[in-house]
C-alpha cells in the first residue's frame, strides 16, 4: 500500500518547501566531503562507484543513529530488526538472513575496523567513538567476499592522534535512561599514540509485567575500548580491542500475537492476528498432560490458558518468568600497513570471542488452569521451580570463537594500470543450545520413567566448526581521462562440521549413550565470484557508472537430530533435508553520483537487478528448522539527496524502490497445511499437525499437508516503498554561539515477514518522527541538545516471527522503541 493521501502531502510538502523556498544562492553552504574505505582504499564517497552510505561520528548524532538499528532510517532499502533467537534480522534490497541455524551465515556481512565477524554481537551494542560507519549495499564479492550477498556494514573507530584531546558526553532522558559515552586522547612517544573510549547506558524497561509489577526489557550495559597506533616513516599499525558486557532483561520478542482456535486443533487460526492466548490443547504441553492424565488417572485442564491475563497494549505483558539477557564480548583488530615505493602492503588480523546466555517467558503468559498436583520444572541457570500449572521458558546460548587473517598488496603507479591482490583466512568455532524447560517435559518425564537429563528440549550444537580461505584481486585500468574499469576475481573454500543432537523425552537423541547421543555433519564448497565496473566521469562534478557482480553464501545443515521424522522416509520424510545449498546472487547496478548547484546539492542515484539461485529461507516444524532453498529476482530504485542552500539551512531526502519477488517453487505452510485457513481434515499432533484430506498428495492418507504455490510472492522483510525527509535550520547568534533545530521523517510500506505471503504474515505501513534542538558553543567546545524520537509514540511493527506447532503457531513480534525525550550535554577539550 502507497501512502495514505495525507501523509504524501506532507511528506513532499516538506521536501519541496525545503529545495523551493530559497531562490538566491548568495549565501550557499557547501557539502561535506566524506572519505570511505569501500574499495579498501581511501576514496570520496562521491568517487566511489558503489552504492554506499557513510555516517561520520557527527552524522551519527546529527540522524540521531545510537546503535545500528536506527540506521534503517537513513539508508535507503534497508530494514533491521530484532530476531527471534539470539541475533539481528538485517535486510538490504530484500536480501537479509533468512535461514536458521548454527551453519547458515547472514547476507549482510558485519565488519568491526574491517574485520569480518561471522557472529558478532555488534547491533547489540552502540556506536561511540566513531570515525565513521559503511553501509554498502549490493553484493561485495570481490574484495569483502564471504556471503556479502546482502551488503556489508562496516563500522570504524576513531584511531589515535598525535595531540592530546578527548569528550565527554552525558544524556538522560525518560525510563531513567543514562548514557555515558567519553574518550581520551594522549601521545606517549613521537609517533607512538593511545586512546581509550567507552560508555555506558542504563534504564528501565519498556514493557510492563503486571503479573508482579515491576518492568522488563530494561538495559544495563557498558563497553570499554583500548586503540594504540605507531606511525613511523613507512610503516602505521593500529590495534584495537573493545570488550563490551550486558546483564539486562532485554526480551528476544516484544510480544505476542494469535487468534485462538476454539477446537483446539492447531491452537492459533491463520486467518489474523489478535490479542489472544494460544489454545493450549493444540500446544505440546496439552498433548503430554493428556496422555499423563490419561495414564495417572488424574484430570489436567483441556486448555491451560482459556482464562489468562492478555493485554491489548503491547508494553502490557502478564510473564510468570523475567527475561535474562548476559552477553560478554570482546573484539580485537590489528592493521599494519607498510608503504614501498610504488606499493602498500596491508596486513589485518582479528580475533572475536562471545558469551551470551538469553532466557525469555516461552509462552508469553501465566496459565490459568490448575493442575491435579504440583511439578518441579529444572530450568538451567535459573534454578528449579515448582509450579501447579503449565509453565515454560526458554534459553538461548552461544559460544563463538575466531581467528581471522587478512593480507592485501596494492600498487600506485602513476601510469594507467594498477592492481590490489590479497587473500583470507577465517577459522571460527561455536557452541549452542536452544534450551526449553516445561512443567509438562518434566511431569511427562516423571510419569513415564524417562531419565531426568532427557525431561528438556535441548537443541545441542558442540561443536560448530568453519574454516573458509580466499585468494582475491582487482585490477584497475585508467582507459582514458574519464573512463576507468576495474575487474575483480575471488575465488572461496569452504568447510563446515558440527556434532549436533536433539534432547526431547525420549523422542529424539540419548544423551545417555557412550556417543552422547551426537551426530556428525559436513558439508564443503568452493566458488568463484567476481565483479566488472566500467566508471564514467561525464563532467568534474557527474560521475557514472555500471558494475555486473556475483556473489554467494555457501550452504550448509540444518539443525536437525539424526532421529527426525524430517528425514525418515518411513514417515515421509527426505533424508535430502539434513542439508541446504548454498545461495547465488548476479547482479546489475547502475549507479549516477553528482554535486550540483555550485556544490550545494549531492544527489545520488542507483538502479539495481538481481538474478537469485536458491535463496535460504527457513521454517519452523517439528521443533527445529528447516531451510529451504528458492529463486528470486529483485530490481528497485535509490535515490540520495542532500542539500544546503544556504548556511542556515540544510534538507535530505532518501527514497527507495524496491520489487523482490520469489520465482517459482513451493513450500508446505506450517500455519496453514490444508490451504485453506480453516481446521478442516487437520488432526493434532503434538509438534506438527497432519492433513488426511484426500487430496493429499498422491493419495497417500495422512500427509504432511499441500504445499503452498509460492510464484511471485514478495520477499520478507522487502517494503515496497520507504522514504526518509530532513530538514535543519542554524541560527547563527551575535555572540558566535550557533542554535540548530532539525527534525527527520520515515515512511515505510507494508510488508510480509514469510514467504507465504499470508494475511498473518503482513506488517501494515508505519512512519516515525524524531527531532533535535542543539545549541552549539562559540569555540565549538560544547554543545546541549534536545531531543525527542518516535514523537508520535507509536508502537510499530519492526519484525515477526512464526512459531511451530509445538507452541501452538503463535506469531513473537518485535517493536519499535516507544517515544522518549532526552537532553544531551557533551564537552570536547
Amino acid at each position: 500500500m502507497l501512502f495514505t493521501r495525507n501523509k504524501l502531502s506532507l511528506a513532499f510538502t516538506l521536501l519541496a518547501t525545503g529545495m523551493a523556498s530559497q531562490t538566491a544562492l548568495a549565501q550557499q553552504g557547501m557539502l561535506e566531503e566524506i572519505i570511505v574505505t569501500a574499495e579498501k582504499r581511501a576514496t570520496t564517497i562521491q568517487d566511489t562507484p558503489i552504492a554506499v552510505s557513510a555516517f561520520t561520528g557527527d552524522e551519527l548524532d546529527r540522524s540521531l543513529i545510537n546503535k545500528p538499528l536506527d540506521m534503517q532510517f537513513s539508508v535507503p532499502n534497508m530494514l533491521m530488526s530484532k530476531g527471534n533467537f539470539t541475533t539481528a534480522s538485517i535486510s538490504i534490497r530484500g536480501i537479509g538472513n533468512l535461514a536458521v541455524g548454527s551453519s547458515t551465515d547472514a547476507g549482510t556481512g558485519v565488519h568491526f575496523n574491517g574485520v569480518y565477524l561471522n557472529n558478532g554481537r555488534i547491533f547489540e551494542t552502540e556506536f561511540y567513538d566513531a570515525e565513521r560507519v559503511e553501509v554498502l549495499r549490493g553484493p561485495q564479492g570481490t574484495l569483502y567476499g564471504r556471503n556479502t550477498t546482502a551488503g556489508v556494514v562496516n563500522l570504524i573507530t576513531r584511531a589515535p592522534e598525535d595531540e592530546f584531546g578527548g569528550d565527554l558526553n552525558m544524556e538522560v532522558g525518560e525510563y531513567d535512561h543514562v548514557r555515558v559515552r567519553g574518550a581520551i586522547n594522549f601521545p606517549i612517544t613521537d609517533g607512538l599514540s593511545q586512546r581509550f573510549a567507552g560508555f555506558y547506558n542504563k534504564r528501565d524497561g519498556f514493557v510492563d509485567n503486571e503479573f508482579n509489577g515491576r518492568d522488563v526489557d530494561d538495559r544495563d550495559m557498558y563497553s570499554i575500548r583500548s586503540s594504540t597506533r605507531w606511525a613511523g616513516d613507512n610503516t602505521d599499525a593500529t590495534l584495537v580491542v573493545n570488550y563490551f558486557e550486558e546483564d539486562s532483561t532485554r526480551m528476544r520478542g516484544s510480544n505476542q500475537q494469535c487468534l485462538r482456535d476454539p477446537e483446539g486443533i492447531i491452537g492459533c487460526l491463520p486467518t489474523g492476528l489478535a490479542d489472544q492466548n494460544t489454545n493450549s490443547a493444540a500446544t505440546v504441553t496439552g498433548f503430554l498432560t493428556n496422555l499423563v492424565g490419561t495414564v495417572t488417572g488424574q484430570p489436567f485442564p483441556a486448555d491451560d490458558f482459556i482464562n489468562s491475563t492478555g493485554f491489548s497494549d503491547p508494553r502490557k505483558q502478564f510473564l510468570d518468568f523475567t527475561p535474562q539477557y548476559e552477553v560478554e564480548d570482546l573484539m580485537a583488530s590489528l592493521e599494519i600497513n607498510h608503504s614501498m615505493g610504488d606499493y602498500t602492503i596491508t596486513s589485518l588480523t582479528g580475533y572475536h570471542s562471545s558469551d551470551l546466555d538469553a532466557r525469555n517467558d516461552y509462552d508469553f503468559t501465566v496459565a490459568s488452569e490448575p493442575w491435579p498436583f504440583p511439578v518441579t520444572v529444572q530450568r538451567g541457570p535459573d534454578g528449579p521451580i515448582t509450579t501447579d500449572r503449565a509453565f515454560s521458558s526458554d534459553r538461548s546460548t552461544t559460544e563463538p570463537e575466531q581467528w581471522s587473517q587478512e593480507l592485501r598488496l596494492a600498487s600506485d603507479y602513476d601510469g594507467d594500470w594498477n592492481f590490489m591482490v590479497g587473500g583470507f583466512w577465517l577459522d571460527y568455532e561455536s557452541e549452542t543450545h536452544y534450551y526449553v524447560y516445561s512443567a509438562a517435559l518434566e511431569v511427562f518425564g516423571a510419569t513415564f520413567g524417562i531419565d531426568p537429563s532427557q525431561r528438556l528440549f535441548d537443541n545441542d550444537t558442540n561443536p560448530y566448526e568453519l574454516e573458509t580461505w580466499a585468494v582475491f584481486g582487482e585490477l584497475y585500468w585508467q582507459t582514458t581521462d574519464t573512463v576507468s574499469m576495474t575487474l575483480g576475481l575471488r575465488y572461496t573454500e569452504e568447510e563446515k562440521s558440527s556434532s549436533q543432537r536433539s534432547i526431547y523425552l525420549a523422542f529424539l537423541d540419548d544423551p545417555t549413550t557412550p556417543d552422547g547421543g551426537y551426530t556428525d555433519f559436513e558439508f564443503s564448497d568452493s566458488e568463484p565470484t567476481g565483479k566488472f565496473n566500467v566508471t564514467w566521469d561525464v563532467t568534474d562534478d557527474i560521475m557514472t557508472y555500471a558494475t555486473l557482480s556475483t556473489s554467494f553464501k555457501s550452504g550448509g545443515f540444518n539443525p536437525i537430530s539424526s532421529d527426525s521424522v524430517i528425514l525418515d522416509p518411513a514417515f515421509g520424510g527426505d533424508p535430502s533435508l539434513a542439508e541446504f545449498q548454498p545461495e547465488f546472487i548476479d547482479a546489475l547496478e547502475i549507479g549516477a553520483k553528482m554535486r550540483l548547484l555550485d556544490n550545494t546539492l549531492q544527489a545520488n542515484l542507483t538502479y539495481f537487478y538481481y538474478d537469485y539461485e536458491d535463496l535460504q529461507v527457513s521454517k519452523i516444524t517439528q521443533q527445529t528448522a528447516l531451510n529451504e532453498n528458492f529463486d528470486a529476482t529483485n530490481q528497485g530504485f535509490e535515490g540520495e539527496f542532500i542539500w544546503v542552500p544556504t548556511e542556515n539551512w540544510r534538507f535530505s531526502a532518501n527514497l527507495a524502490w524496491l520489487d523482490a519477488e520469489l520465482d517459482g517453487g513451493s513450500s508446505l505452510d506450517p500455519a496453514d497445511i490444508n490451504q485453506r485457513g480453516t481446521t478442516e481434515n487437520i488432526i493434532t499432533t503434538p509438534n506438527s499437525n497432519v492433513y488426511v484430506g484426500a487430496d493429499c498428495p498422491g493419495g497417500v492418507i495422512p500427509c504432511a499437508g499441500l504445499e503452498a504455490n509460492l510464484d511471485g510472492n514478495q520477499l520478507p522483510n522487502a517494503p515496497e516503498f520507504s522514504v526518509n525527509l530532513g530538514a535543519g535550520y542554524t541560527w547563527y547568534l551575535s555572540n558566535g554561539m550557533e542554535l540548530t533545530a532539525a527534525t527527520n521523517y520515515y515512511w515505510q510500506d507494508e510488508f510480509y515477514t514469510r514467504v507465504f505471503n499470508t494475511v498473518n504474515d503482513q506488517v501494515d505501513e508505519w512512519d516515525v518522527w524524531n527531532a533535535t534542538l542543539t545549541l552549539f558553543s562559540a569555540d565549538g567546545s560544547w554543545f546541549v541538545e534536545a531531543w525527542g524520537r518516535n514523537l508520535q509514540d507509536e508502537d510499530h511493527i519492526t519484525g515477526q516471527y512464526l512459531g511451530d506447532q509445538n507452541v501452538g503457531l503463535a506469531t513473537n513480534q518485535f517493536l519499535l522503541e516507544p517515544r522518549m525525550y532526552g537532553l544531551t550535554l557533551n564537552y570536547s577539550f
